[in-house]
């Protein structure tokens, strides 16, 4: 089973990418760049749910996310939470964000108001499986930058947020990384 430390390092790896993808639907296409910043950790393990910790994790998120980093808040304390059994399959498979990142799976607009008992406000939704079971990645725009993050992520338990969701067509990805200034294609159907 994966701990949240090991999550922290698989999140730390993408804070030097940036995804961009071209989707298509009715002779329609649009473009997204997806960024991942040090905070985005806090809500995408589900840290907000660990309310008996709250007295604790009172830095910022980017601060929490370093101090898991470097070992001064250990997996025993988010662990010893009485929520901790309510976010574990998150960090689970948050170690695959990565690889679900990189995959080429399910790409819906996200309309919240199909979802009447979810607060998730988001734009995209990536539907992707990890070990036979169905992670849901949500995504919304930054307005400060005009870029995507990631809001929200989860393994599907009953829910599945993707029924009624409009679903585009991938048409390319490219995965950059950005200290190093290289680009791979991880798909592209829009070559001729």
């Amino acid at each position: 089973m994966a701990d949240i430390l090991q999550a922290a390092k698989a999140c730390k790896k993408l804070l030097d990418v940036e995804y961009q993808i071209v989707l298509g639907k009715k002779e329609k296409n649009l473009s997204l760049a997806i960024n991942f910043e040090e905070y985005h950790f806090f809500h995408l393990a589900g840290l907000q749910y660990l309310k008996d910790l709250s007295r604790v994790l009172t830095e910022s998120r980017e601060q929490i996310f370093r101090r898991i980093l470097k070992g001064t808040l250990q997996k025993q304390l988010f662990e010893s939470s009485e929520f901790y059994p309510e976010i574990k399959d998150r960090i689970k498979y948050l170690v695959y964000i990565e690889s679900l990142m990189d995959s080429n799976e399910t790409i819906f607009k996200y309309n919240p108001a199909l979802e009447t008992f979810s607060a998730i406000q988001a734009d995209f939704l990536l539907k992707n499986q990890v070990q036979a079971r169905n992670i849901f990645i949500f995504l919304s725009g930054d307005k400060s930058n005009g870029k995507y993050f990631c809001r929200s992520f989860f393994p599907q338990t009953d829910k599945d947020y993707s029924l009624g969701q409009t679903n585009w067509t991938l048409l390319y990805k490219k995965k950059i990384h950005k200290s190093a200034q290289t680009e791979t294609v991880l798909y592209d159907k829009m070559k001729r």
